[in-house]
């Protein structure tokens, strides 16, 4: 926390052209940093949509594979329950 009065400082000369530098590079970087987290975002985005459709292509191998078996819903229920393989 700071305490007392902060006094103004005033730059001339080669002091202000740098002052006015750094003050440039702290705009370009508050826009960077948005940019930043504006892809972020997007990875995030990608990253979630690439689990959706990874997921959606693992249920629809086992659907075919359940399909492909040619047992009903009801007997593969029954052997997981049990614990048996579809190899006995």
């Amino acid at each position: 926390m700071p305490r007392g009065k902060k006094n103004e400082v005033v730059y001339t000369g080669r002091a202000l052209q740098i002052s006015n530098k750094i003050q440039e590079l702290e705009v370009e970087l508050k826009q960077a940093r948005a940019d930043l987290k504006a892809a972020y975002k997007e990875q995030l985005k990608a990253e979630k949509l690439a689990a959706k459709e990874a997921e959606k292509a693992s249920m629809d191998k086992l659907i075919k594979a359940i399909k492909k078996s040619g047992k009903s819903a009801d007997e593969i229920l029954a052997m997981l329950n049990t614990g048996e393989t579809a190899e006995e």
